[in-house]
């Protein structure tokens, strides 16, 4: 009967330990992102495509960890590939890609609903966002 305890006592603490190791192997967070990028005195409004980005602790608490680093990544692209100087950036993330989507497609229609202003979407292709460590 004792014996019966150890080998039900070692099997559970088995279990317990390939139950943490395998947390700690693949512990990437896996965000969806979009930036934004306008100016005051400028009609054109520029909106990235929504693109997954994966990284150790992106998220913490709720916020996005370096969270400026993104922003001036969209804001030197503008800059110096689009010759669109003194933008102002916004970022948007989430780690659910439904509510990503959605922020998308409100704010975009409440920019493209003023007929003042050109929208125009950068792609993947010529822009993505790079892992802040």
């Amino acid at each position: 009967m004792k014996t019966l305890r150890h080998w039900i006592v070692a099997v559970c603490a088995l279990l317990v330990c390939g139950v943490a190791g395998a947390k700690g192997k693949n512990d990437l967070q896996t965000i969806y992102i979009f930036g934004v990028g306008a100016a005051f005195g400028d009609t054109v409004v520029c909106f990235t495509d929504i693109q997954k980005l994966e990284g150790k602790e992106l998220v913490k608490k709720g916020f996005l960890q370096a969270r400026s680093q993104y922003s001036y990544q969209l804001k030197n692209y503008l800059e110096y590939n689009e010759n669109l100087p003194h933008r102002t950036c916004a970022i948007y993330f989430s780690e659910k890609k439904g509510k990503i989507e959605k922020a998308y497609s409100k704010l975009k229609a409440k920019y493209e609903g003023d007929k003042t202003l050109f929208v125009r979407t950068i792609p993947s292709l010529e822009f993505k966002f790079e892992e802040v460590e």
